[in-house]
């Protein structure tokens, strides 16, 4: 019961933190295409990167990805 109500918990914390990036990162810095702000506003970027770093997915910042490769900041 508990494990469900966390998950959810987690995937509001983390639509919210999306919803944050496309604000704060995009629209502010002139990306206008809404076809660009719905996809990046959707993707959940925090399962694209290790669970070590989940907590800086929607950070405006490079992240490592593993084999010496990086995910760019969501701006790129």
């Amino acid at each position: 019961m508990f494990g469900h109500r966390d998950g959810k918990a987690k995937e509001n914390d983390s639509s919210r933190e999306r919803q944050a990036m496309v604000e704060d990162q995009l629209r502010r810095r002139g990306i206008s295409d809404p076809r660009v702000l719905e996809a990046m506003g959707k993707i959940p970027r925090h399962l694209f990167v290790p669970e070590d770093y989940r907590h800086l997915a929607y950070e405006d910042g490079p992240l490592p990805i593993g084999f010496s490769q990086t995910i760019s900041q969501p701006f790129i």
